[in-house]
Order: C-alpha cells, then structure tokens, then sequence
C-alpha cells in the first residue's frame, strides 16, 4: 500500500491487518509504525520482497491510483476490484493514473447495501 492509505492505520484504536503481512511503499518509516511492516521506496524491490515473504499467496494491494497504476505497470496484477459508491459531485477519478492501455475484463458484478455496486475486473 501507499504511506497515504497507511499512515491513518497507524493511530487507530484496532489495528486492522491483525495477522497479515503489511508492505508500505514509502521513503521514510512513519512514527509509530509496528515492527512487522516492511517499508521500502522502491515498488519493484517492495514486490520481490513481498514475493519471496508472501510463497504466492493472494496479495490485495490497497492505495489511491497512482499506487494502482504502479503496481499494474509492474505486471503485479491479476485482477482490480472497484467499489462504485453513489456520490453526486465528489470522488476521485482512477482514469487519469492508469493506463489507457490496460486491459480489463468484467468478471463480475455485486450489489451492496446502499446502493454501492462493487465491480471485478480481470486484468488481461
């Protein structure tokens, strides 16, 4: 994940990946980080790191587009998952970080409560 998305964790009351594996990608180790969390700048080495921890288990990378599109870039990929919540003038848009090239294919689609609609993509 991108230290954006992290750095919230690290305050909260529950620690939310409890037994997982937590992989950072960030230049600095914030205060307060647990000792188990890999931090690393550098996306490729993070995801030779995180392979070689991981004996190619699932992996959910979580973070904001620019971290997608890394990632993606990378090969690192097999399938994106979207939550589309009804926002009306709001939200961010993924489009612009990730590439107008990438191949996705819907594999399914789930309705949620409150309308919230989650799409899963193959990444071809």
């Amino acid at each position: 994940m991108d230290r954006i998305t992290f750095e919230p964790a690290i305050g909260a009351p529950h620690w939310p990946w409890s037994d997982l594996g937590v992989y950072v990608v960030g230049s600095t180790r914030p205060p307060g980080t647990p000792g188990r969390v890999v931090v690393d700048p550098d996306p490729a080495r993070l995801l030779e790191r995180l392979g070689r921890d991981n004996r190619g288990g699932d992996v959910h990378l979580v973070g904001g587009p620019s971290t997608v599109e890394t990632f993606r870039a990378l090969g690192a990929l097999d399938e994106m998952r979207f939550l589309v919540l009804p926002m009306l003038g709001g939200g961010r848009r993924l489009t612009p970080e990730v590439s107008a090239g990438t191949g996705l294919s819907l594999v399914e689609s789930v309705s949620w409560p409150n309308d919230v609609v989650e799409l899963v993509y193959a990444v071809t």
